[in-house]
């Protein structure tokens, strides 16, 4: 049986930006591209993926046109959105004390019975 997980977009920035690469994210990367795992993840991933992205050029972390193509580069993961369940993250957030959009993350990955693929180390223990 192919592996789920669930990522978030700590996870994917770290895939897309050069200075946060590890390891780790290309090989679940690679392992994605391959057929080997399935990614899956809250509706809310390419709004905070595109988000991260900006403050790395207001950063200037990024030129604009490498952003651009990090963009792309994202989109064409084609990582499937699932739909969040609303009640169940803000249940998550108010008990753990996290943002309504982290809760999103371990909701579904709870839901799914799947492992949080983050780099945030409060979400890893959700």
């Amino acid at each position: 049986m192919t592996p789920t997980y669930v990522v978030d977009a700590s996870f994917v920035l770290a895939f897309l930006l050069p200075d946060e690469k590890t390891a780790h994210t290309d090989d679940i990367f690679a392992r994605y591209s391959r057929g080997e795992c399935k990614l899956i993840a809250p509706q809310l991933l390419p709004f905070e993926t595109f988000n991260g992205l900006e403050s790395a050029i207001v950063r200037k972390r990024l030129a604009h046109e490498t952003a651009m193509r990090l963009a792309r580069d994202f989109l064409n993961l084609r990582i499937p959105l699932q739909d969040t369940d609303f009640e169940g993250a803000f249940t998550i957030a108010r008990a753990e004390k996290l943002s309504v959009y982290d809760a999103a993350y371990i909701q579904l990955a709870r839901a799914s019975r799947a492992p949080l693929l983050t780099m945030d180390a409060r979400l890893r223990k959700g």
